[in-house]
């Protein structure tokens, strides 16, 4: 948490919520698919939290329900395979749904919301986690 702010990926560096809620996001999606979730501090810029069936999966939490599946502008295609949008209302974690970074990373997504310019896809636009998997993976668990 206090190591991302460092690395700049932090909106506001005087507050630990949004970090706090992003790791409890990624918590929440590695107990869904039965996986251990990296708890290394130091530096990555892997662009990806988890790997679950062999695809990068990049997790975004928000507290608002419904939210917005955001990703910077920088990110690239090889970052990760799949974002996941988790809402997060303490103590309870939901998993919203998600898209491909083929769908995601398109220039026509590209959306300010309030807070500068990204990749945006609102709630109700996601795929469930059951259909990015049936559709392009093999099954999640």
């Amino acid at each position: 948490m206090i190591q991302n702010q460092k690395n700049g990926t932090s909106f506001r560096k005087q507050k630990l919520d949004p970090d706090i809620n992003g790791m409890a996001g990624e918590i929440a999606v590695a107990k869904y698919f039965n996986r251990f979730p990296d708890f290394s501090v130091g530096p990555h810029r892997r662009g990806y939290d988890l790997i679950i069936s062999g695809r990068k999966v990049d997790v975004k939490t928000t507290s608002y329900d419904p939210g917005y599946l955001q990703c910077k502008l920088h990110k690239k295609l090889e970052d990760a395979d799949i974002y996941l949008l988790v809402t997060a209302d303490l103590p309870h974690y939901t998993i919203q749904g998600g898209a491909t970074a083929q769908d995601l990373l398109r220039k026509t997504n590209i959306k300010d919301t309030g807070y500068g310019q990204f990749y945006t896809l609102e709630q109700f636009q996601l795929k469930s986690v059951q259909q990015l998997w049936r559709n392009r993976y093999a099954q999640p668990k």
